[in-house]
């Protein structure tokens, strides 16, 4: 896995193992819709789908993306992307929400967390060769986006998630204790 995604997608794998089946399972604040640690890391993987599924038609196209952007998201890849901000409490779009999943305990799902980024790094390898430094894949919020960018935007995005991890983690440890 490239640098870039492993320094942040490692320490939350890190942070699941411990969990039980059960403890995984369990929301930090029970009905606030908080999210439970499967469901944040769900999340995650789902959103390594979609830019895999995005990098794969752009691979299939051979074709680089136009730059299309308006204001919105011009000023939203800028934030985010450029300073490395992404605000608390921004409901996730539908297509990463987690729904339905197997229950698994921490290092089941640890693995898979780390498997489905994997799988999206060599997509973004295989992108990185096909295009260079051309934007390959669109984001929905960003626009097309160049390798580097994905990878930024991972990273960030793990990071922006790794408090509501810890909290779901001792959330859910504190609940075993009982």
């Amino acid at each position: 896995m490239h640098p870039v995604l492993k320094v942040s997608l490692e320490p939350l794998a890190e942070e699941i193992k411990p969990l039980s089946l059960e403890e995984a399972q369990i929301p930090p604040a029970p009905g606030q819709e908080r999210w439970s640690a499967q469901q944040i890391l769900e999340h995650l993987i789902l959103t390594y789908r979609l830019t895999l599924d995005a990098v794969n038609r752009q691979l299939k196209s051979g074709r680089v993306p136009k730059r299309r952007r308006n204001l919105l998201k011009s000023f939203l890849r800028m934030q985010t992307l450029g300073l490395g901000y992404m605000p608390s409490g921004v409901p996730s779009i539908h297509a990463v929400r987690p729904k339905a999943f197997t229950p698994l305990a921490g290092p089941e799902l640890a693995q898979r967390f780390l498997e489905a980024a994997e799988k999206m790094d060599e997509a973004l390898v295989a992108g990185r060769k096909k295009f260079g430094v051309e934007p390959c894949g669109e984001h929905p919020f960003y626009g097309a986006m160049r390798i580097d960018e994905w990878r930024r935007y991972h990273s960030l995005h793990a990071r922006h998630h790794a408090a509501q991890l810890r909290n779901a983690v001792r959330y859910a440890k504190s609940q075993g204790k009982s």
